[in-house]
């Protein structure tokens, strides 16, 4: 966990964010199809330490979309490591969450702040912030079809 077991005491303790912890299983309806690449991350970014890149440029993908937790550590790392690596970048607003900030001598921060925050510099600097239903809607446009988290 390098430095982060610093930061957060569960990951110190091999409380959270460990194989067999709470919370860190796929869950079934985003189960990988066979075939799929599963990346397992070991930072907050997709593309430290695994072969994210390697995988998508094999591909020949040049837009990467981001979903997930957190907005502000992993999702909105990935972004940015995903822009600096020159792909498009979309993040997903309604398809990314976070959590309450406890005060930690700053003041506390409402998950809804921090989720806001991160979307607004994201989208002054990284990437295409938008909804689910919109990014939907921009694919069919072009005649691609999708599955999205189900909806077709």
């Amino acid at each position: 966990m390098g430095l982060f077991d610093d930061l957060h005491p569960p990951t110190a303790n091999r409380d959270a964010l460990m194989d067999g912890t709470p919370g860190v299983d796929i869950y079934p309806e985003l189960a990988p199809a066979a075939g799929e690449h599963v990346i397992k991350k070991h930072r907050y970014s997709g593309f430290f330490g695994t072969d994210l890149d390697i995988i998508l440029r094999e591909w020949g993908v040049d837009t990467v979309i981001v979903s997930g937790t957190t907005t502000e550590n992993c999702c909105h790392a990935t972004a940015r490591e995903a822009m600096f690596r020159n792909y498009r970048v979309v993040f997903l607003s309604d398809a990314t969450a976070t959590y309450d900030y406890s005060d930690r001598g700053l003041g506390a921060m409402a998950a809804a702040d921090v989720h806001h925050a991160t979307l607004v510099v994201l989208a002054a600097s990284t990437a295409h912030v938008m909804s689910v239903k919109d990014m939907r809607t921009r694919i069919l446009r072009r005649g691609v079809t999708v599955e999205l988290a189900g909806i077709r």
